[in-house]
This record gives structure tokens, sequence and C-alpha cells, in this order.
């Protein structure tokens, strides 16, 4: 697992909540900071963990590089717009669609924005010159216009795509970027197109174009999606009244347990891996059953003993598979264990953690301290704990899509 997780698809960080959680969890966040662009105008909060911690990484990136990550994201697109560019048009064509591409300024969105909400903008430096003409060239990319006083157009330099082929192609240069410099990627926004695999010109079309044969599914990488959602559980909800001084003190205090804690969801990557790749369900939850057992069920009742050996009983907590595998494993599985699907994403996690972590480990230092999932328990207790019915609650509105 990366200690180093590129942020995407923005340079500056929209929600200031989840970077306080980020940084609990992720020792290092990048960001594509294309060449041409000055030291983004970061807020106090990125600039305050970013001299306390030394945790925000700026990778450079320019459209004349042509033998880095922008030359593969050219070399997959060209193939991709070879394939199926007669599908590519109509839907997603700037003429067919009847988009003007106007600039409005609209400060509470970030300033400059294009005025039709079927585009989404698309730094210069982001894409290379070649792929941006081509682009350009087959109707699915323009460059947009401000509007002067008396109606009088005056190119922005800004390049724009329909919003559904902008955002994969955003999350193909992330994740190129990523893969090529080893590092994971990470969002704080709603995530539809997201893989760890690599992406291929099939899974592309599968995103793009519904008539398209569905691409094989990438292998997920469990491990960090554990502990992605099982942190954005531990901590309080309320991360973004928490000040920053307090959060860069839990991450100085708790650094040991971190890497403890990184430690232990990395050992378990290669298991769930091999697990995902098993073809049959019922024996893939045959072996689940089994690594949850050894791997984690083992754990948690060692370290009850010593609890109760200690005079501290922890409360009883329910050790099921369903509640404690990663929602990756999980939905790989699917009607092997019969599960609802909520209990596929990140619902499951809330209640393991809660459950299995909080209940079962209790609260003594010399425990916390000898448990890899113990982090979890420091973070609580640096940060306050949060009220874990809303925790859990939470967890399953974000599992659903509910707000």
């Amino acid at each position: 697992m990366s200690d180093i997780a590129l942020y995407h698809p923005y340079v500056q960080f929209q929600d200031e909540a989840w970077l306080k959680g980020a940084v609990l969890y992720w020792p290092k966040i990048a960001r594509l900071l294309p060449d041409s662009l000055p030291a983004p105008p970061d807020s106090a909060t990125v600039l305050e963990l970013r001299a306390a911690l030394d945790c925000i990484v700026d990778v450079p990136i320019w459209p004349g590089d042509r033998h880095g990550s922008l030359a593969q994201v050219d070399e997959l697109f060209y193939g991709f717009l070879d394939r199926h560019l007669a599908e590519l048009r109509p839907r997603y064509g700037i003429q067919p669609l009847g988009i003007d591409p106007i600039l409005d300024d609209r400060p509470g969105r970030g300033g400059l924005v294009p005025r039709d909400p079927r585009l989404v903008a698309v730094h210069p430096d982001k894409m290379s010159w070649q792929l941006a003409d081509r682009l350009a060239d087959e109707g699915l990319l323009c460059r947009l216009d401000l509007l002067r006083p008396g109606g009088r157009r005056v190119g922005s330099g800004e390049l724009a795509l329909h919003r559904d082929l902008g955002t994969l192609y955003l999350a193909v240069l992330a994740d190129t970027v990523a893969r090529t410099n080893g590092m994971a990627t990470v969002t704080d926004r709603p995530v539809t197109l997201a893989t760890s695999g690599g992406w291929t010109i099939e899974s592309m079309a599968a995103a793009l174009l519904a008539d398209a044969v569905p691409a094989p599914p990438a292998h997920p990488e469990p491990a960090q999606a554990f502990a992605v959602l099982a942190l954005s559980v531990a901590v309080p909800g309320g991360l973004a009244d928490v000040p920053v001084r307090r959060i860069v003190e839990a991450r100085r205090h708790l650094h040991p347990e971190l890497l403890a804690y990184r430690a232990y969801l990395d050992s378990l990557a290669p298991v769930l891996a091999d697990l995902a790749t098993v073809p049959d369900p019922a024996v893939r939850a045959a072996h689940l059953e089994t690594m949850v057992e050894r791997e984690i069920a083992d754990r948690l009742h060692a370290t009850r003993r010593q609890l109760t050996r200690l005079g501290f009983e922890p409360a009883r907590a329910l050790l099921t598979t369903q509640t404690l595998v990663p929602p990756a494993a999980l939905a790989l599985l699917g009607g092997a264990l019969e599960l609802p699907p909520v209990m596929t994403g990140s619902g499951a996690v809330a209640v393991g953690v809660l459950g299995a972590t909080a209940g079962m480990l209790g609260g003594r230092d010399q425990v916390r301290r000898n448990h890899p999932t113990g982090y979890l328990l420091g973070l609580r207790r640096e940060l306050g704990a949060g009220d874990a019915v809303a925790a859990v609650r939470a967890a399953y509105r974000r599992a659903t899509g509910q707000r």
C-alpha cells in the first residue's frame, strides 16, 4: 500500500473536513499542479497542515512532456477514439448537443466556469497539445470563450469537454500518474469512475457507452477501501469544527500506531487480492470466512481476553462475516453471502469498526498500542468520540447515496 495518495480531479482541495480526515491516514497527499499555474491560493487550513506536517506534495505536469504520464494517456485515448468515435460523437459532441462554449464568472463556484452545466473545464496543462487538437478536430473538445461588453467573444485558453467525457479523462490521468509514481488515488468528490487495476479501452467504453460490452472488473484494492472507510467512521463526524492544531497533535502523537495500522492493512492485501480471483462465489465465501476467523476474529478474541485479565470487561460486539470484511471483498462475493446491497458498502465497515474495534478493544493504552487497529481508537480519544449511532447512520446514507 502506498504512503502517498494523489488527490484529484482539482488542484485546490474542495472539502477541508475531508482533508483533515485524509491526513490522519495518508502520510502524504499529492496533487497535480499545472506547470503554468502559480502556486494555488490555498486556504489557511491547507497552509497550516502543510507547514506542520509536510504532508502535501505538488506534482508538476505540463503538456509538452512527451515521455511521461501524458504520453501514456494519449496512447490510450487515441485507441479509444479510433475504436469508438462514431458512438462518441452523437453522445458527447459539442455541436450535436448544441453547446455554446462560454465561460461565466461565478465566485461561489470557484470563479470562471463553463456556462453550460454539461461541460467540465480541463486545465490546458493537464492535456497534451496533440490530444487536445485531435479531440477538437473530432468535435469532442471546445476552447472556451469569454464574453466582453457588446457581446464580443475572446478566447480564454481554457479547454472543456462534455462532463462525462471530461470526468473520464481526468480519472484516467490521475490513475496513470498515480500508478507510474507508485501512488494511490483519492478524491473528495462522489466516486463514479474509479479503478485500481488501470484503465483500458474496454473499461473506458463501459463507463461512457451504455451499449458497450462490459469490461472485465478491475481488481480492487480491498485494504485501501477498508482503511479509508474505517477511518471515516472512527473519527468524529464534525471534522469541519475540529481545529487544525488538534489534527496535527493527533497525527504526531499517534504516529507509531498509524504505522502499525497501515502495516496491518498492507499485510491483508495479498490475501484479499487472491480471494478476488476465485471464480466460484461459494468457494470465495468459504475462503473469506476462514480468513476472517484467522486474521480478525482471533486477534479480537485475544484482545478481549487481555482486557478481561486487566479487569475491564468490554461490551460484546457482533463478529460476523459481513461486518468485518472490506467492502470491495463483499462486492465480489455478492450473492454468495446473501447480503443486502447496503452491506457491500461503507455501512458494513461502519458496523464492523464501531462494534469490533471500539467494543472489543476498549480504551486501555497498553492494549491499544499492542493491536494494529488500535490506531482508530487513538483517534477517537485524541479528537473526541463521536456519536456512534450517528456515525453508523451516516455511513449507511453514504452507502445508499442518501443525503
